[in-house]
């Protein structure tokens, strides 16, 4: 599924950082091998998600963890990087998001969470596309889920974490059904209204 605005040659718009607010989504993808592994196996355009956290910095699991560091390093190697906002946020949302992903710096990563978070992305669409199974969702989800790690995030676990409970969650499932693709599924829906293309 396309972004909104793909490109913004496309109609879609660059910002700089200034653009931003507290709490805003931003979904990115590399040309890295991990990357398109990512995006493969989730039939993705991007393979990152973070949370902007304000002051030029972004909250975002990576490898090492749940790390705080300036957009610029988040966003240096992106091919892709573009900015979302939630249509029902407000400053105490915005601020309840941010203080919940600063709580869970120096967390690690959800390594078998991400396992666990690509073959429900497969299950899901086989057992709900292919074969039209009935509870396929569910299906999916406790096939895959249980591999996840409490108290550690993969990047898009830890945007649908933030955002749930605050009040305005990404998606009805589990956080970490959440992939970075879902997140670009949400802004089509609607949902996230489309702020610009910080790298495109």
């Amino acid at each position: 599924m396309p972004l909104p605005a793909l490109s913004p040659p496309v109609g879609g718009r660059s910002i700089a950082v200034a653009a931003l607010q507290r709490a805003d989504v931003i979904v990115s993808t590399t040309n890295a091998t991990f990357s398109r592994a990512i995006r493969t196996a989730s039939a993705s355009v991007v393979s990152h998600a973070m949370i902007y956290a304000g002051n030029g910095f972004v909250i975002e699991a990576i490898g090492s963890g749940v790390v705080k560091r300036p957009l610029p390093a988040a966003v240096g190697d992106a091919s892709l990087a573009v900015a979302y906002r939630h249509r029902q946020m407000t400053e105490a949302r915005a601020n309840s998001i941010v203080n919940f992903a600063e709580q869970q710096i120096s967390r690690g990563y959800d390594v078998t969470g991400i396992i666990g978070q690509a073959g429900y992305q497969l299950d899901r669409w086989f057992l709900c596309r292919i074969l039209e199974v009935r509870n396929c969702e569910s299906r999916a989800q406790a096939a895959n889920l249980w591999m996840s790690s409490a108290g550690r995030f993969f990047c898009s676990e830890l945007v649908a974490a933030a955002y749930r409970q605050a009040g305005v969650p990404l998606v009805t499932a589990r956080s970490d059904s959440a992939s970075p693709q879902t997140i670009v599924e949400v802004a089509a829906s609607g949902d996230l209204q489309y702020i610009g293309h910080l790298v495109s």
